[in-house]
């Protein structure tokens, strides 16, 4: 889409971030769904080469998509996401980041069979899924945060089964989980023919337990598990280490 055909200034309720020592710079709503650093984390952890094809399940504002065709090189990058107004805003972001040629972002329900067969077969899938079931917790009453965090409109089980027919042989999928999942999910990665290859825990504070886990597992094909050093978010309250710093060079400018 042409970037003559959208807004590419904030417009009232939006502010724009400033990503990674100003390379990335993403329109958000102020009051609506925001990237969280788990998707910075994530983001970190993806391993990708200039030639291949990538697609982001639950693309949000557009931010792995956008990350991954501006400073990772990927030559062709997909994002889908179920919420029409954050399929406009990625596609806005994209514009902005003069990446729109190397994206596509579609409006679409991962649960649609069809529809994941329709967009044919990628290098790599990457999805920062909802973390919670329906009826864990308190639902969010803001319309676009509750889809996000809440299994309301496609289930951990959803994005990895979309994942694996998104995926060629040997293609990798990328995903970020909240650690009380971790068991079902490798469950669900072996019954979609996904087989766990890398990982990484991540823990708030060095000397307390894992709180999130970062997997990459292949389609079809098994290699030998790689564990790497646990990802440490904190040095002291709200002090990151060197390495998440690294990841969240990033300024606001709200003054729009």
């Amino acid at each position: 889409m042409a970037s003559t055909m959208l807004p590419l200034g904030p417009e009232p309720g939006e502010s724009i971030d400033v990503l990674g020592e100003d390379k990335l710079v993403l329109i958000q709503p102020r009051e609506g769904y925001r990237f969280s650093i788990d998707s910075l984390l994530l983001w970190g952890f993806l391993r990708t080469g200039p030639d291949q094809r990538w697609i982001d399940l639950g693309t949000g504002c557009g931010i792995l998509a956008i990350a991954l065709a501006k400073i990772s090189g990927v030559r062709d990058v997909t994002g889908l996401e179920v919420q029409s107004e954050l399929v406009s805003l990625a596609r806005r972001n994209a514009c902005l980041n003069q990446v729109e040629v190397l994206t596509t972002f579609l409006m679409t329900d991962i649960r649609d069979a069809g529809e994941m067969k329709s967009l044919g077969f990628f290098d790599g899938v990457c999805a920062n899924p909802p973390y919670y079931p329906v009826d864990s917790g308190r639902i969010n009453p803001e319309p676009q945060k509750a889809v996000a965090r809440h299994e309301i409109r496609g289930s951990m089980d959803d994005f990895i089964k979309a994942g694996s027919r998104l995926l060629k042989k040997g293609g990798r999928y990328v995903s970020i989980i909240p650690i009380q999942r971790f068991g079902n999910t490798l469950q669900i990665l072996t019954d979609s023919d996904l087989n766990l290859s890398r990982m990484r825990f991540v823990h708030s504070y060095k000397n307390q337990p894992a709180t999130l886990a970062l997997l990459e597992a292949s389609k079809g094909k098994k290699f030998t598990l790689s564990v790497e050093p646990p990802l440490i978010i904190y040095e002291a309250p709200k002090i990151y280490t060197s390495e998440v710093q690294a990841l969240m060079q990033f300024h606001s400018l709200r003054n729009f």
